[in-house]
């Protein structure tokens, strides 16, 4: 559906859903959504889970504890490494009608640069679109959310894999809402040379047992996900989309990510500045949330005889 089609740099994707990473899996992910073609249909893109450079096992248990409104998660980056993925898991998304966007996570300036390099060198098959450079983990201790709220150390990041990648792959930069200014490392990813913006990642947050008097995760902390926190990314969608000119004039686009379950959160982080949208905790708990968010979107689109771009940035009209 054309009405529905949206443009993140060179990316043209027929619908502005897309998974987000840390919640979907890798290409295992995918062969379940080849089975649900309702599924598919409804997305745009496909984020993986987040890569490292070397295999890392996470976070001690316990990694998930639910909360009223949403999930605290300290899951810790697990995953197979970079060298295994590209054997492994790049395969599996070959022939399969969706731009997929690789979400990488580093400890160092030098690592984010091998590993974009990696991914870049060998992905013979063009099978990457995109780059989601994770500069806002709040759940590992180094690296992650350190880097996210120091602006410089975005700017590095950014150029660093920005220079070491194919030009054909865009590069976004997610961003942390643990921080006072987010247009801060949001101006730096731009001066960077990122290609789109990604916000939010989780908000830092804390369960305790009371019966133990101990926290519950193992980590003691981790990152809330879910309902709870769609104001918050909202209002740092739109403080972007506001102050920063790039993202204004959609030279550098907002993908917006936090608490989307139904099709009027989605429509409302596009009408603060998003030009696509990220679902993830809701995924968890509605295997249809894809499909029924963009049927309402489609059906919004429609009766009011717009184009979804036309719905960028609406709340921003005097």
């Amino acid at each position: 559906m054309k009405s529905l089609q949206v443009q993140i740099n060179n990316l043209q994707l027929k619908s502005p859903l897309m998974t987000a990473s840390g919640t979907s899996g890798h290409s295992n992910e995918i062969e379940v959504l080849k089975r649900s073609q309702h599924i598919i249909s409804s997305l745009g893109a496909f984020v993986t889970k987040g890569v490292t450079l070397e295999p890392r096992p996470g976070n001690p248990e316990l990694r998930i504890v639910e909360t009223r409104s949403g999930i605290i998660n300290s899951i810790g980056l697990q995953n197979i490494g970079v060298e295994a993925f590209v054997k492994e898991e790049l395969p599996g998304f070959l022939n399969f009608n969706l731009p997929i966007i690789v979400n990488i996570a580093a400890n160092t300036v030098e690592e984010f640069g091998r590993l974009a390099s990696y991914l870049s060198d060998n992905d013979l098959s063009q099978i990457i679109k995109g780059i989601e450079i994770n500069v806002s983990c709040p759940n590992v201790k180094k690296g992650g959310m350190a880097f996210g709220i120091d602006p410089r150390q975005v700017k590095r990041i950014v150029k660093t894999v920005k220079n070491r990648i194919d030009s054909r792959i865009i590069v976004i930069t997610k961003l942390t809402p643990n921080i006072t200014d987010i247009t801060l490392p949001a101006r730096a990813a731009i001066e960077g040379g990122t290609d789109a913006l990604s916000m939010i990642n989780t908000l830092r947050a804390m369960a305790i047992d009371i019966a133990t008097g101990r926290p519950y995760l193992g980590n003691k902390t981790g990152g809330l996900s879910g309902p709870a926190i769609r104001p918050v990314g909202v209002f740092m969608v739109y403080e972007c989309f506001e102050k920063i000119p790039e993202c204004n004039n959609r030279d550098v686009p907002i993908i917006g990510i936090g608490g989307i379950s139904t099709w009027q959160d989605a429509l409302e982080y596009i009408m603060a500045g998003a030009t696509a949208v990220g679902i993830g905790t809701a995924w968890f708990v509605n295997q249809d949330v894809f499909n029924g968010i963009y049927d309402g979107i489609k059906k919004y689109v429609k009766k009011k005889e717009k184009n979804i771009s036309n719905l960028v940035g609406k709340a921003h009209e005097e």
